[in-house]
């Protein structure tokens, strides 16, 4: 019998279980690293969501603190200019106590202190009324001269208080003012006003080839006016630099649905989206800044005026309406004033609202602040260094970016002061974007 062949040994049995076990080891770390990485990632999520969440605090309370402030200078302005009245007041009513003293001292005697008694003569009798009329007259004097000093402390201040309450009397939803009615001339010019000045030489409706009418517009007699503004924070809308603009004619409200539906059709251009709001006198949107400008061209085309989108100078001193205050109407957003992401409106960060709906600012002017932002003429600058004079359109560069004003009622007040600014690609086509156009005299 053969020999059983010897086998060889073939290890430690126990071996494979070994590496096994190491492999096993192995994918468990991974797994509790993949893990740890996902946690990791996540509580890095969280911290970025409640950064952005302090980021946007401190902005808010950046704007609060900058509007408090402006406030706070528009009050210390208001109060030493009172104190300086006061002062001069005083001065003149001392001036005037002299002139009386000099007057009792040239009178003859008794003249000014008659006596009243049954012996006294009949010319101390004849003296009273003069004693009178004088009295009388240093009275009046005293308190004209305070009245008016006082007054030209709070006369400015006052009518823009008025003015930030137009009267709505006789106007529905949607309304335009009287002046907007057709006319059979070939524009319609109305609303002109011998006193006081006018703040607007009224308004011009040019009639079109087809015997309708274009937008509305408000003829503004231009001047100087300060545009920008200086902040806290490093915004785009500074410096503030004072401006002369001639004179010129802009949109009374945004280009309509109408309006601009009217254009397409007769050049066979893109109708564009209302997202289901509903058209005819809600402001276009949905248009990209070459759409607003096509439109400005055919105007000029069917009137033989130039119409053309306005500058960022003339949105802004329009917009303005002649107030120096963050809103044309006041120092603060308030609620219902205008349509915006949180202006207290049912429209608010859901829809546009009709044209008109809200009262128009001081120079007859409506939704310059919501309601739909507004295509300008000029490329964008992060700052007004170098801007052109005379409030022309900033077109050097490759306006790569052009600049949107007026806010929206997607987005929050701050974006409806008349400063403020945003920017876009000319392509841009959003649900909150329109414009409203402009025309030399």
């Amino acid at each position: 019998m053969d020999k059983p062949e010897d086998i060889e040994p073939q290890g430690d049995p126990g071996a494979g279980f070994d590496a096994d076990d190491k492999s096993l080891d192995s994918v468990t770390q991974v797994l509790a690293l993949e893990q740890e990485v996902a946690r990791l990632g996540q509580n890095l999520d969280e911290k970025e969501r409640a950064l952005e969440a302090m980021t946007a605090e401190c902005r808010r309370l950046e704007d609060r603190l900058e509007d408090e402030h402006v406030a706070s200078d528009e009050l210390r302005q208001r109060f030493n200019r009172r104190g300086h009245v006061l002062t001069d007041a005083e001065t003149r009513i001392k001036e005037l106590e002299r002139t009386l003293e000099d007057l009792h001292a040239a009178a003859p005697s008794g003249w000014l202190t008659p006596q009243l008694g049954s012996g006294a003569d009949p010319a101390s009798r004849r003296s009273l009324p003069r004693l009178g009329a004088i009295g009388g007259l240093a009275v009046a004097l005293i308190v004209g001269v305070v009245a008016i000093l006082w007054g030209q402390v709070d006369g400015p201040a006052g009518d823009r208080e008025r003015s930030e309450q137009p009267s709505t009397a006789d106007q529905g939803d949607g309304a335009v003012p009287a002046a907007s009615t057709d006319a059979p001339a070939s524009s319609v010019i109305a609303g002109t006003s011998s006193s006081p000045p006018p703040t607007t030489l009224g308004t011009v409706r040019d009639r079109l080839p087809s015997g309708e009418y274009g937008p509305l517009m408000a003829v503004l007699p231009g001047g100087r006016f300060t545009m920008g503004h200086d902040s806290l924070t490093r915004d785009d809308h500074g410096p503030a630099h004072e401006l002369a603009l001639s004179g010129f004619l802009i949109g009374v409200h945004e280009v309509t649905f109408s309006d601009y539906d009217r254009f397409a059709r007769a050049t066979r251009r893109r109708l564009p989206n209302d997202f289901g709001w509903g058209r005819g006198r809600r402001p276009v949107v949905d248009v990209t800044w070459q759409d607003a400008n096509a439109y400005a061209e055919w105007l000029s085309r069917q009137t033989g005026e130039r119409y053309r989108l306005p500058s960022e100078a003339e949105w802004e001193f329009a917009a303005a309406g002649g107030t120096t205050t963050l809103y044309w109407w006041g120092s603060y957003p308030g609620t219902g004033r205008a349509v915006c992401f949180d202006c207290g409106t049912p429209w608010d960060n859901r829809s546009t609202a009709t044209v008109a709906t809200f009262p128009p600012n001081p120079f007859g002017l409506y939704d310059t602040a919501g309601n739909a932002a507004e295509w300008v003429a000029d490329c964008y600058y992060p700052s007004y260094f170098g801007a052109p004079a005379a409030g022309r359109p900033w077109e050097a560069g490759d306006c790569e970016q052009r600049v949107v004003r007026g806010g929206a009622f997607s987005r929050p007040a701050k974006s409806m002061r008349p400063f403020a600014r945003s920017h876009l690609a000319p392509s841009t086509r959003l649900d909150m974007l329109g414009f409203r156009v402009a025309r030399d005299l």
